[in-house]
């Protein structure tokens, strides 16, 4: 019998597409080097229905949220919506110091400073953004895709 299971919400795919999403999907591993929401909602009801279908009641699950974006640099700048390919990881934040990874303090000083648009994807569950001439890309969560996360959560029992 299952006591508690803690499920993170991020980071659903790696290189095999059981580990995580990041710049290290490249040519040759299953996921290949494409942009995706690393907190896609759809992904995250996929994962919950091996539970389900194994008699885990939902009392037992907790969902970690990630508060950071996955970021990428774009292959093509017209080309950056999920599933373009990126070229690498997206250039490091000045806080978090590390490519692929921005803070979401860091993703909304971005918004201001370039004044960016944000396109929020319904049914991933995600917002996502691009910009700048060196052709950066970021998938992540805000107030109202966390809430829609919590929301889904709700629904699940």
């Amino acid at each position: 019998m299952i006591c508690e299971c803690n499920i993170s919400t991020c980071e659903r795919h790696g290189p095999n597409k059981q580990i995580r999403h990041g710049s290290w999907d490249a040519p040759g591993t299953y996921i290949g080097p494409y942009v995706f929401a690393h907190t896609n909602k759809t992904e995250i009801k996929e994962s919950l229905d091996l539970f389900w279908r194994m008699g885990v009641p939902a009392d037992r699950i907790n969902l970690g949220i990630g508060f950071y974006g996955r970021s990428y640099t774009l292959e093509d700048a017209n080309c950056n919506k999920p599933g373009c390919p990126h070229s690498a990881p997206g250039v490091a934040g000045s806080c978090t110091g590390e490519g692929g990874i921005l803070s979401f303090a860091e993703i909304e000083s971005y918004i201001k400073r370039f004044n960016l648009e944000k396109v929020y994807d319904k049914e991933a569950g995600v917002k996502y953004l691009a910009w700048g001439s060196n052709n950066q890309w970021v998938s992540y969560d805000d107030e109202e895709t966390l809430q829609d996360k919590v929301d889904f959560a709700k629904e699940q029992g």
